[in-house]
């Protein structure tokens, strides 16, 4: 029987503190969060007598290299959401002092408790993919930011100017960006492919698609259509407690730029008429539905159709609504 040596680490920006062991005596080890630290922590682990299985936090990008790196070396890998492990850490009910090293071991703890599932990651193509878009929409949002300030009136002629460069600079990094996110898809034969067949869908321009895609990753990650779109926190879920039913509500995780890439379409198709707007129609009939319930269904709609066309490796067909 294969043992499974499960590892604890705490990620930070600059190092990560890894516990290969509840017990007290056993040392925390730390390790610089960089290439050659990977490489020690890979080193000191890949003796032990057992499958390893490391255990660490969605830390908003920190953990991805590492997270890769053991990959890679043919270790076992479990990303946690950082809500839930918090959770877990304080069911203890202990003192509120709050180390990384002392984190480290709670994530190990949580480890063997919940047997938590194994992270697989992206292929190449896709990870850059996703780095080059969500620069992009980075880009947009400071432009977006710089162009507010450049309209507001003030004294000094060099505030003016420097305000102006900034919003012009930032146009023309997002005009770089745009390029290197169509260069990086056409030579991508499966992206190419993906990206044709997403289009095809009404509503779903290049930009968009490239967005979804994304965020998406390979449609074989996805078993269902109801499971990609719960990805993108678009299923309601049911709360009942005693005689208090409330209705259905969306719930607060999934992948959000997932379902922000999803909205946009979902307002061109009510906006112009096309697509899935007859659906949304419907829905809006339907006990007079909010403006964002409306959207929403679209955009539920949107994935429903975004995985059978990814899936069946068919084009959109708008008599099939």
């Amino acid at each position: 029987m294969i043992t499974r040596i499960y590892v604890g680490i705490d990620m930070s920006k600059g190092w990560f503190d890894a516990c290969i062991s509840l017990d007290e005596s056993v040392k925390v080890e730390r390790y610089k969060n960089s290439p050659d630290g990977h490489d020690q922590f890979i080193k000191a682990v890949s003796p032990l007598a057992g499958t390893v299985h490391v255990c660490m936090e969605y830390t908003g990008g920190y953990e991805m290299p590492l997270a890769v790196a053991c990959r890679e070396a043919s270790l076992k890998v479990s990303l946690i959401d950082g809500g839930k492990f918090s959770l877990y850490r304080k069911s203890f009910g202990r003192a509120k002092a709050k180390t990384d090293k002392q984190d480290a071991r709670y994530l190990l703890r949580y480890a063997i408790d919940r047997k938590p599932e194994e992270w697989f990651p992206f292929p190449d193509e896709y990870r850059t993919l996703r780095e080059l878009v969500r620069h992009r929409i980075s880009l947009i949002e400071s432009k977006s930011a710089w162009g507010c300030r450049a309209g507001h009136t003030v004294e000094s002629p060099l505030v003016t100017a420097q305000r102006q460069t900034l919003k012009d600079v930032l146009a023309l990094q997002i005009e770089a960006a745009d390029k290197a996110i169509a260069e990086h898809v056409r030579n991508s034969p499966s992206l190419k492919a993906d990206m044709d067949l997403i289009t095809s869908i009404p509503g779903i321009g290049e930009v968009a698609g490239a967005r979804i895609l994304a965020e998406t990753g390979p449609i074989s990650n996805y078993s269902s259509a109801r499971e990609y779109a719960l990805a993108a926190g678009l299923c309601p879920i049911v709360i009942h407690s005693g005689q208090k039913t409330p209705p259905g509500k969306l719930p607060v995780y999934g992948n959000a730029h997932l379902r922000c890439a999803l909205y946009f379409p979902a307002v061109s198709c009510k906006s112009h008429k096309i697509g899935v707007w007859k659906f949304m129609e419907n829905v809006q009939a339907n006990a007079d539905k909010a403006k964002m319930t409306v959207i929403t269904a679209g955009m539920r709609k949107l994935a429903h159709i975004i995985f059978g066309v990814l899936t069946s490796r068919t084009k959109f067909d708008i008599t099939l609504i």
